[in-house]
C-alpha cells in the first residue's frame, strides 16, 4: 500500500504546484515624469481585467526629487488566454520597462524605510482617488510649459578633426566657434577617461553636422585622423548631410589631398592668416549648413 500511497501523494504535490505556478507577477518600471499618461493607460487595463483574473495591482511612487520613481506590480491568479500579452502590451506602448529582477517585496520592504507612497487599486475608478497622495510632483510635460526643459549641448557639433601636433591652433580657434553660437566635438574635451578611444570618435563622427580637417603633415601622418576622415567620407557617400570644411597648412601641396578633398574650396594657412581670420572664414559656411 505504501508505494501507491506514494504515488497518490506525488500527483497531489503536482496538482498544488500547477496551482501556484499559475499565480503570476509582473512588476513595471514607469517613468515618473509621464505618470498621468501611465495612469490613463493602467485605467483601461483595469477596466477589461476583471478581479477574479488579476488578483491585485499595487502602485509605488517615490517623490524623493533626487531619486524619482513609479512602478506598477500585476498580480495574476488565473488569467485568461492573451490577458497577460494585453497588459505587456499596453504598459510597453507607454514607455514602461519590465523589471523581472525585482519582485514586490523589493518594493513593499522599501515601505519601512519611508522610500514609496503605496496604494492597492481596487479597479480604474480608484486611480483618481489614490494620485493625488501618491505623485507629489506634476508631470514633466506640465512643469516644461511654464519652466524651460530644453536640454543643452544637443546642436549638432562640429567634429575638428586634427593632429595632436596641431592642438594650439585648434584650441584657440574654439572660441570663436562658441562665440558665434557653434558647439564643436573636440577629443581633449569630449574623450572621456577610461573610455574607448574607438568608440567614442565613432559616436563623435555619427552625432556630428560638420566637420573641419585640420590637414597637416601630421594629419596625414596619423592613422587615428585617417580613421575620421574615412568615417566622414562614409557618412557624406552614404547620403548623409555633412559639411565637410578643410584648412590645409601651407606645407600640403594640392596633390598630396585625398582625391575627394581636392574637389573642395577649402581654406589655406599662410603666416598673415591668423586663427580670426580662419574663423570669420569658417563661420558664415557652418551657421549657414546648421541652420544656426
Amino acid at each position: 500500500m505504501q508505494p501507491t500511497s506514494g504515488i497518490i501523494n506525488l500527483n497531489h504535490a503536482q496538482k498544488q504546484t500547477n496551482m501556484t505556478i499559475d499565480y503570476r507577477d509582473f512588476v513595471w518600471e514607469c517613468d515618473y515624469g509621464e505618470h498621468s499618461f501611465v495612469l490613463n493607460r493602467l485605467k483601461i487595463i483595469l477596466s477589461t481585467q476583471n478581479p477574479y483574473q488579476l488578483a491585485y495591482c499595487f502602485i509605488y511612487a517615490n517623490n524623493n526629487p533626487y531619486n524619482l520613481e513609479f512602478y506598477i506590480v500585476f498580480g495574476y491568479e488565473t488569467p485568461v488566454d492573451g490577458q497577460i500579452e494585453e497588459m505587456k502590451k499596453s504598459m510597453v506602448a507607454c514607455g514602461a520597462r519590465y523589471r523581472s529582477d525585482l519582485v514586490n517585496d523589493d518594493l513593499f520592504s522599501e515601505l519601512a524605510n519611508k522610500r514609496f507612497q503605496y496604494a492597492a487599486t481596487a479597479g480604474p475608478d480608484s486611480i483618481d482617488f489614490v494620485t493625488p497622495s501618491l505623485f507629489w510632483y506634476k508631470d514633466r510635460s506640465e512643469v516644461a510649459s511654464t519652466i524651460s526643459m530644453r536640454p543643452l549641448g544637443k546642436a549638432l557639433p562640429v567634429f575638428l578633426s586634427h593632429s595632436s601636433h596641431n592642438k594650439p591652433f585648434v584650441e584657440d580657434l574654439i572660441p570663436y566657434l562658441n562665440g558665434k553660437g557653434l558647439p564643436v566635438w573636440y577629443d581633449k574635451v569630449n574623450i572621456q577617461y577610461g573610455e574607448t578611444i574607438v568608440t567614442a570618435i565613432q559616436s563623435g563622427i555619427v552625432t556630428s553636422g560638420a566637420v573641419i580637417f585640420f590637414i597637416t603633415p601630421e594629419f596625414l601622418e596619423s592613422s587615428w585622423c585617417k580613421l575620421e576622415m574615412e568615417g566622414f567620407l562614409s557618412r557624406f557617400g552614404g547620403g548623409h548631410n555633412i559639411l565637410i570644411l578643410c584648412v590645409i597648412a601651407k606645407d600640403v601641396s594640392h596633390d598630396k589631398l585625398p582625391i575627394f578633398l581636392q574637389m573642395k574650396k577649402y581654406v589655406r594657412l599662410s603666416e598673415s592668416l591668423s586663427v580670426e581670420h580662419v574663423a570669420n572664414e569658417l563661420i558664415p559656411a557652418l551657421k549657414d549648413h546648421l541652420k544656426l
